[in-house]
């Protein structure tokens, strides 16, 4: 019994500590959020690409904590950086794993932009796996020194899209999938009802993998001054030696991350190397605002979670509308640029932001939609009535399609686990028509494919409408295939090729702001007061913790630390 007590008192003992012991961390950690030391006068900004990358920045004000970055916050850095007199070169620490096609073009347009101030960018190439991922070294091909560790190899570069079909798998199993698709090429739900590729499925792959991939190879030509043709070549003989890979003028130096950081700082006079993440980028004050709305991740109705450690991301339709409709409230805002990173997801969701673009245009505000690396089916949807749309030349856009299904999983529990399960229903004959025991019934599949029928028209109206197109022209330009960002300028679903600073670009001159004009940009929704997150989480008031942050920051002044120590 009584060491039974030790226990009990040292877990409840150790749950308190753990618990205030992680508050004061996290009040510590909001004090120095505001205490960053100063830039020094010269120095060499160090940016590491080899992590995922967001593509917006988080309205959660402890997304920091969670590590990574956004690739918005890193074009406006490298944006600050390119007029920051004591900003002379950049080292980067190169992407050669999953970087998506559009993420890597936007990149490289910063790159040289940057680059064309007077500029340089040193960058360095660890591969260290069965492929070096294409588009990370297309982001940087253009530097004045690419080095490539010695040890590594220039490896098979190129693309592959593997998709597993658990059709028959679900057969097998007892399990069943019921779709309505509109129209065949509406591939999202083939995994689980089909057992390989349907021609459709295949021919729309094939599409946009090569669209993708030929516009790397000559992005990649370009920059290092070969012909696409010895481009693609060097490209599809892969594997080869790290020095062959500088003969063929791949790279420009072998060497490990060491030298080529050394190479950058040897570029600068009396340079440090600060990292991106400290860098603190001034910000432009005055001038006439330009309102970024933020639109990321599946697009969903319901209640907005707020999981404030969380650094997932989706379009709560409720969030976007809004931030859409306070951006057009606020009298101070020239244009609206609506970044959108999407995949798609509820038409009704889609539906409710659309409305809210809508009416923001309706109260005289003209709007850009600048289309992340993916901005597709309900993507497209709160897409399509923007007074322009700007995309990078791989962005994934289209799939102006309709789909839904269920998956029945009845029969499975039967046979296994020898269920039984009985259903009692009043109203209408429809209650059950989602029900997992069983296949939709002839009346209810019928009921069903209205419902999809009506959606699809619905989209097709809203392309035609928004795209001034004809109902026929944007039939032919949707069932359901997806396209890049050049086939989509082509078919006239986009108006402009480029990346989120070609979209601010046009929102200035749509607002009749000149080129060489200030400009802010203002982000909704607005990033959450850390404060409120805290009162909501343990119940303290916002200003109680904001006053032991005060206190916490002031206690960590050197003045009164001095004052202390002589006490």
């Amino acid at each position: 019994m009584k060491q039974f007590l030790i226990t009990v008192a040292g877990v409840i003992v150790g749950s308190f500590l753990f618990v205030f012991l992680g508050f004061l961390f996290l009040i510590g950690s909001l004090a120095s959020l505001g205490s960053r030391p100063a830039n020094p006068s010269h120095m060499v900004l160090a940016l590491d690409l080899r992590e995922d990358m967001s593509d917006q920045r988080s309205s959660n004000p402890f997304a920091a904590f969670g590590g990574g970055s956004a690739l918005i916050e890193v074009l406006t850095k490298i944006d600050a950086a390119r007029t920051d007199n004591a900003v002379e070169g950049i080292y980067i620490r190169a992407n050669t794993g999953g970087m998506q096609a559009a993420q890597a073009e936007e990149l490289r347009a910063a790159l040289a932009a940057f680059r064309a101030s007077g500029k340089f960018v040193v960058a360095h190439l660890q591969a260290d796996g069965v492929r070096m991922g294409m588009p990370g070294y297309m982001a940087v091909a253009d530097s004045d020194e690419v080095w490539l560790q010695e040890a590594s190899e220039f490896q098979p570069m190129g693309l592959s899209a593997e998709v597993t079909f658990f059709g028959q798998t679900l057969q097998r199993y007892h399990l069943q999938a019921q779709f309505e698709q509109r129209e065949d090429y509406k591939n999202a739900p083939n995994s689980l009802i089909q057992r390989g590729f349907t021609p459709e499925h295949r021919e729309s792959m094939l599409s946009l993998m090569n669209g993708i991939y030929d516009n790397m190879v000559a992005n990649i030509a370009a920059d290092r001054e070969i012909t696409p043709q010895a481009a693609r070549s060097a490209i599809e003989s892969t594997p080869f030696t790290a020095q062959r890979a500088r003969e063929l003028g791949l790279i420009d130096q072998l060497g490990r991350p060491e030298e080529a950081e050394r190479a950058a700082l040897a570029r600068a006079e009396n340079a440090e190397i600060v990292e991106f993440g400290d860098y603190q980028a001034s910000t432009r004050a005055g001038g006439r605002v330009i309102a970024v709305v933020q639109g990321e991740g599946a697009i969903v109705s319901g209640p907005e979670e707020h999981d404030i450690f969380s650094d997932e991301s989706n379009m709560n339709s409720d969030r976007v509308a809004e931030a859409l409709l306070d951006a057009s409230d606020d009298e101070d805002v020239a244009a609206i640029v609506f970044r959108v990173s999407s995949p798609g997801g509820s038409v009704v969701a889609s539906d409710q932001i659309l409305a809210a673009l809508r009416t923001a245009q309706e109260r005289g505000k003209k709007i850009v939609v600048s289309m992340g690396d993916v901005a597709a089916s309900g993507g497209y949807y709160v897409s399509a009535y923007a007074d322009e749309i700007v995309a990078s030349p791989s962005t994934i856009t289209g799939s102006i399609g309709v789909f839904g299904g269920k998956l029945i999983i009845g029969p499975a529990f039967e046979h296994y686990l020898s269920t039984n399960t009985e259903t009692l229903t009043v109203g209408s004959p429809m209650v059950e028509m989602f029900t997992t025991e069983r296949g939709f019934n002839q009346a209810e599949r019928a009921a069903f494919a209205g419902f999809i029928d009506r959606a699809y028209q619905q989209f097709l109206g809203i392309v035609a409408e928004g795209r001034s197109m004809t109902r026929e022209q944007a039939r032919a330009v949707a069932q359901g295939r997806i396209w890049t960002g050049q086939q989509a300028l082509e078919r006239g679903l986009v108006d402009h090729l480029g990346g989120f600073s070609v979209a601010v670009a046009r929102a200035r001159a749509l607002a009749g702001i000149e080129e060489d004009a200030r400009v802010q940009l203002r982000y909704y929704p607005a990033a959450e007061n850390p404060f409120k997150a805290f009162e909501r989480m343990f119940g303290a008031s916002s200003e109680s913790v904001e006053a032991l942050v005060r206190i916490n920051a002031a206690l960590q002044d050197p003045r009164m630390q001095r004052a202390m120590a002589a006490m």
